[in-house]
């Protein structure tokens, strides 16, 4: 799904736009990421980006579509309102918070493909900018290792860069409730789970969370770089288009759409 208008004719491509609500939704959400992309130049001398833009673009358009199907939902009474308690069988909206200011985040996620184990981690400030993203690569290993060990490397990076305050988020329940006590690691994972608790005593305050993989889509997009490297590699989100999009979106509180199982 893309940007397409009939630009032959000014007149004729406002007709188009007056009878296909779809293309007109289309069209004012691309010239506002414009606008966005423009300011950005104008007042933060930002480079402009037209990879960035195209996509932002799409991905506002997607989640106003989605917005309006699930409020023409609600309205039709096929969804509980947003107070109502989720059930499995309806769709959650999410989204990736920022830490409070002082405070830094750190997502981290695991990846196995085919023989290969990879991990990523990535640590954000309080505006939702990346101050590290890093790649690894961890060799024949199984997925729940992967993310032990991913989690482990951030929390070393975090500790490397002085952070007192650090807030961790991942999907994976078993390797998060090990870490947070609620849950006793299985014997293969007690050791670096172990060494990882001892880690946390360098910082003042620490924050422990499951989230859905939906939200962890950055941590996911870095361990999956990871099964292409051999050494461990710090990322830039402005070098890799992908990246920086998850990054943006995430920092100006794009949501998602969690369906039920």
């Amino acid at each position: 799904m893309g940007f397409s208008f009939p630009m032959t004719d000014f007149f004729k491509t406002l007709d188009y736009l007056r009878h296909n609500q779809v293309a007109l939704r289309k069209f004012i959400t691309l010239c506002w990421t414009i606008w966005k992309e423009r300011n950005a130049l104008v007042f933060s001398n930002t480079k402009v980006s037209p990879c960035r833009c195209y996509y932002r673009a799409l991905n506002t358009f997607k989640e106003w579509e989605l917005r309006l199907r699930i409020d023409d939902q609600q309205l039709k009474g096929s969804l509980p309102s947003p107070s109502s308690p989720p059930t499995t069988s309806q769709p959650i909206i999410v989204r990736w918070f920022p830490p409070p200011p002082g405070a830094f985040k750190l997502n981290f996620d695991g990846s196995r493909k085919d023989s290969s184990a990879a991990g990523g981690i990535i640590i954000r400030d309080s505006t939702g900018k990346a101050i590290i993203a890093k790649s690894f690569n961890f060799g024949d290993s199984q997925v729940y290792m992967a993310e032990a060990l991913a989690l482990h490397k951030g929390i070393q990076e975090a500790i490397n860069r002085g952070i007192k305050d650090i807030y961790i988020e991942g999907d994976n329940l078993l390797v998060i409730n090990s870490l947070s006590g609620t849950w006793k690691p299985p014997w293969k994972l007690q050791n670096i789970i172990q060494d990882s608790k001892l880690l946390l005593q360098h910082f003042s305050t620490t924050h422990i969370k499951h989230i859905f993989r939906e939200v962890n889509r950055a941590a996911e997009w870095i361990a999956i770089v990871g099964h292409l490297i051999i050494d461990p590699m710090c990322i830039t989100p402005n070098s890799s288009p992908n990246l920086d999009n998850i990054v943006q979106t995430d920092c100006l509180g794009f949501t998602l759409v969690r369906r039920g199982t």
